[in-house]
């Protein structure tokens, strides 16, 4: 996707900037799940810059890391930070991958900018092999009947595309990210599309419900 190559090399910074730098913990999170299934082969989809992968290679040097992502330049980062994993410039809806490939798949902050949602699942649950588990960690939209989803909602529509484009000089990128956000799906429409799909699911909520991470894991 154009958009992020145009950011990508200000988005890890401002990463931590928007979110305060809960984002980095958020990942930590996904790695501990992760290896509650000890893999050995981990494909992680929307990869960006690599940040989760690096994690996990730091936890488990041992693991065979696969990261796609659309962005050619996201992945020419991704690949300076971390030179023994494989970095592929892929769609996640047709997924180059044998069948049963993979002990598990992260998913970090990319599956609200997916077009087909439910085809990347399917698609995840294909090269997953028996027992495999997916993560998907993702910003929700804010539940504006409660006073802290008011205040999110606001920063959403102002502090975020402002301050983005302010370091990124791209201002219409992080509107799209700011409304790709509000208008995402909520935690039980995932999960109810994840189970529909042949998952079954767990949901963790992160700093009032403005993140949270959804535990997919195939039961045949």
């Amino acid at each position: 996707m154009r958009l992020f190559d145009r950011i990508a090399e200000k988005y890890d910074l401002l990463n931590r900037i928007l979110s305060f730098g809960m984002d980095t913990k958020w990942r930590k999170r996904v790695v501990e799940l992760i290896l509650e299934v000890n893999p050995e082969k981990v494909l992680d989809l929307a990869t960006g810059t690599g940040d989760v992968a690096r994690l996990l290679k730091r936890k488990a040097p041992h693991l065979e890391i696969t990261g796609l992502d659309s962005s050619s330049k996201m992945l020419e980062i991704a690949e300076k930070r971390l030179i023994d994993g494989e970095f592929i410039v892929g769609d996640a809806h047709n997924l180059p991958f044998y069948d049963r490939s993979f002990d598990a798949i992260t998913v970090a902050f990319g599956f609200r900018n997916f077009s087909d949602r439910r085809r990347v699942l399917r698609e995840c649950r294909r090269v997953l092999k028996r027992k495999g588990r997916l993560v998907i960690l993702e910003l929700l939209p804010p539940n504006t009947k409660r006073f802290t989803g008011k205040i999110y909602s606001f920063y959403l529509k102002t502090w975020v595309p402002f301050v983005g484009g302010l370091f990124s000089g791209d201002f219409h990128a992080y509107r799209y990210l700011s409304t790709s956000v509000l208008n995402f799906l909520t935690p039980d429409q995932i999960v109810e599309m994840m189970k529909e799909e042949g998952f079954e699911v767990s949901f963790e909520p992160l700093f009032f419900s403005v993140a949270g991470i959804f535990i997919g894991d195939l039961i045949w």
